[in-house]
């Protein structure tokens, strides 16, 4: 079994880039070659303002090369929670959004001819427990009535008609999402970007961030950007050089596994309508055939670094969802980390020093983070200063942010015991 991520092993080969040496200046250094990052640095390219991308590893290394694959509509809150928080027109303007993000990544993929396996799916939401279900009733309805597209709700005695199992309790159809191959996605995003003249450095972590005379200086191990701006796109893995970043972030942990190729009446049997699906468990687990007809199944415990035991949990869960998968070879598992905050929703916007980021994605971070790579760049260049809801969180720290593991294991235990309970 590889321990490569099947993303990595189907992706077209890696470009190779330099490491920074030495000294160079541009308008605006970005830390961190993901969605974020790339788009940001793409989008300041065609405005005329030069970039330079510092990447700790290789282009998509992170969560962007890592996630399942699924382009969804929305954020962590339902649109219900939404609406009930801010009320129903900031939640309209929230879904548009949203949506305009699934736009973007198809018109970049169609504008730079990107073959990643981009395909209008949909997605159903699997309810794990029958309230589950009664929400999910309410939040279709709440669609369908004020935000102009259809959602299907289906009853448990039709689930077969979307996935073959039993595990679940009903489900939520959406037809408005998209599958992709996210590395190949990333890797021609940055090759856009060069195209229209930005420089990435790959193997050049920062080690050090100063300020000086409305200037911004950026050290390697190896070299130094000096720049007008900074954009720290790291997320998840935001280091302690950025202590708003490190402390306002949990980057907690879901693990992926492919199966080995499947014949195709099989993947008919087990997702007729080849959608892709995750559910409501506290320990969510995502599933979707992929480009080479496999099945990938992730989710899981959040703790990072368990290793074997946590791809034996996220095993056994494919087996309880598809127990004709029993005995089946696993090719490839892997795993990354995601970015949460404490209200669980994106944060994108100005640090007190002046260093633009966006971060927090809460798992829809395939999704919007070329979206706010967009916006970020627009921020930067002063084309807008409204950055919606996004620009008005706050960044707030996690209580006892120096011991993030204990906080990560004791979130871990809580909702490991809600799904037991259930």
């Amino acid at each position: 079994m590889s321990t490569l991520s099947l993303w990595k092993a189907t992706a077209n080969p890696q470009k190779n880039r330099s490491v920074l040496l030495g000294e160079e200046n541009t308008d605006v250094v970005i830390v961190g070659a993901g969605f974020t990052g790339i788009s940001a640095s793409l989008h300041l390219q065609k405005k005329g303002y030069n970039t330079i991308v510092l990447e700790q590893e290789t282009v998509g290394w992170g969560a962007s090369g890592r996630n399942g694959g699924m382009l969804l509509p929305g954020y962590k809150p339902t649109l219900v929670e939404l609406a009930d928080k801010w009320g129903l027109e900031e939640a309209k303007q929230l879904n548009e959004l949203s949506l305009e993000s699934l736009q973007l990544v198809e018109q970049l993929t169609n504008d730079y001819q990107i073959d990643c396996s981009l395909q209008k799916t949909g997605h159903v939401v699997a309810a794990f427990k029958t309230k589950h279900f009664e929400a999910m009733k309410k939040e279709s309805e709440f669609i369908n009535k004020h935000f102009g597209y259809e959602t299907k709700i289906i009853e448990k005695n039709q689930m077969g008609e979307v996935i073959h199992s039993t595990a679940y309790h009903g489900g939520l159809e959406d037809p408005l999402s998209y599958s992709f191959h996210p590395l190949i996605y990333v890797r021609g995003l940055a090759e856009a970007a060069e195209s229209h003249g930005a420089k990435i450095y790959e193997k050049s972590k920062v080690l050090n961030v100063k300020r000086d005379s409305g200037y911004v200086e950026v050290f390697t191990e190896s070299g130094k950007v000096k720049a007008k701006e900074l954009i720290m796109a790291t997320d998840a893995y935001s280091e302690r050089i950025m202590k708003p970043l490190h402390r306002g972030i949990l980057s907690i942990n879901s693990q992926i596994i492919a199966t080995e190729i499947l014949p195709e009446s099989m993947l008919k049997r087990l997702l007729p309508k080849g959608q892709m699906i995750f559910d409501t468990s506290n320990f969510l687990y995502y599933f979707r055939r992929t480009p080479d007809s496999r099945i990938a199944f992730g989710g899981g415990d959040i703790i990072p670094n368990r290793g074997e035991s946590a791809y034996n949990e996220v095993y056994d869960a494919m087996i309880n969802v598809f127990p004709d998968l029993k005995g089946c070879k696993v090719n490839y598992r892997w795993d990354g980390l995601i970015g949460v905050t404490r209200d669980m929703f994106p944060v994108l916007g100005r640090m007190e020093d002046g260093t633009f980021f966006a971060a927090g994605y809460c798992g829809h971070g395939a999704s919007l983070a070329t979206l706010f790579g967009k916006l970020l760049a627009q921020y930067v260049v002063k084309e807008s200063e409204d950055m919606y809801r996004f620009g008005e969180m706050k960044l707030k720290p996690f209580p006892f942010s120096s011991q993030k593991g204990l906080l990560i294991n004791l979130a871990s235990k809580y909702h490991r015991l809600l799904d037991w309970l259930a």
